[in-house]
Order: structure tokens, then sequence, then C-alpha cells
């Protein structure tokens, strides 16, 4: 089945590259963390590229009698509102590698794009538009490169990484995919929504929600 999919601008080279750079934090590359797996070669194995939901809304707006529209995106795993301006970049196509359902329902999603539209509004100065509904609506996925490392001693982290834009994402990315993998293993365990793991398949790690960490 093929889904509209946000292709990625940048390869698994790049996205390494971007996730070892030397910066101030890291003293220049000296306290870099360890990736969990390396190659023959010593870089980064541990790195890899997974496909996060979003819907995308058109607004109508009115002002003065006159309409325009501007499409926004809803993060399907925590509802983070943006504007959008890549609906003409948008592939039809199947995601390559692990990509996720998602956590908000295209209803709810609807309403916190309108909530954040009027937010948005009302922080422009000058003669406000009226948001007048949604004429059109699509669901796509977006690429997030995924780099797990170890921070201390046998602590695993994850940083991620947008695939489109090369920038690195935020604590909400993070615990969504953090989650994301926690809600895909619990179906292949067949565990049911909200309850715990079986004692044995939790033995030996233990995850952070706030932090994403996990500790084996």
């Amino acid at each position: 089945m093929k889904h509209l999919v946000l292709p990625p601008r940048y390869n698994l080279a790049e996205a390494v590259g971007i996730f070892r750079r030397r910066r101030v934090r890291n003293l220049f590359g000296l306290l870099r963390h360890r990736p969990v797996k390396t190659t023959p070669q010593g870089t980064p194995a541990s790195v890899e590229l997974v496909w996060m939901p979003l819907y995308a809304f058109r607004m109508v707006l009115t002002r003065g009698g006159r309409r325009s529209t501007v499409w926004v995106s809803i993060d399907a795993s925590f509802g983070g509102f943006a504007l959008f301006e890549r609906m003409d970049e948008l592939e039809e196509r199947m995601p390559e590698g692990e990509f996720f359902d998602p956590v908000i329902d295209g209803e709810n999603a609807e309403r916190l794009a309108r909530d954040g539209m009027v937010r948005l509004i009302l922080r422009r100065r000058g003669t406000k538009p009226d948001v007048e509904g949604v004429d059109d609506r699509c669901f796509y996925f977006t690429p997030v490169w995924v780099y797990y490392f170890r921070r201390f001693g046998k602590k695993i982290d994850l940083a991620v990484l947008d695939g489109y834009t090369g920038d690195k994402m935020g604590a909400r990315m993070r615990i969504a995919v953090l989650e994301a993998f926690i809600r895909r293993r619990n179906e292949r365990l067949g565990v049911e929504p909200g309850s715990p793991l079986p004692r044995e398949n939790l033995k030996g790690t233990r995850f952070s929600k706030d932090t994403g960490d996990a500790s084996q």
C-alpha cells in the first residue's frame, strides 16, 4: 500500500556526519557519545531512518470578503502545529523502513489545526482574518533519522534528526519515537495497549519517558 511521504534530502552518511559534528558541547569532538554499534571502519552503524505520521490541513481564511488558504500540519504523535509549505513535494510511495501509526485521530487533529491557526492569527498585528474552516486534508509520513548511542556506561540514549531539513529535533520527537517503538514491540508481543510488558520482557531494560533514555 502506497502512502504520501515527504522524501528525505539527507542520506545516511550525511545524517551520521551531522550527528557526529564537532561542537562546543562535545568539546569539538573530544567528548562524542559512543554509538551502540560501529562498522569495521569505526563509523556509527546504529543509525536508522523511520517515518513519523502527520496530518496536513488546508485552512480557509476570510478577511474583508476575501478568501485565502494556507496549509498547516499537525504531528500525529504529540499534536505539534506548524505552517506547511511542502505540499508540492509530497510523493506517493511506500516508506522505506519502519513507519508508525498515528496516535491522534483525524478529528482531533483537525481541532488542533483550527486552534493552532487561531493562536497564530491572534499573535499577529493589524486586521486579523477569520478561520472559516478546512477545505482539504491529507495524511503523510515525514523522515526522521534516529541515532542510538551510549551516554554513560551501558546507558543507551537516542538523538533524532529531521531527514528533510537536516535539523536536530527536540525532546518531544525523541519521546514520540521511543513510545512508537514501545507500542510496536507491545503489538508484536501481543500486549494490550496500556498494559505493562511481561516481567521477562522487561528484565534488564529500563525506559525513561521523560528523557527517552534506556538502560540495559
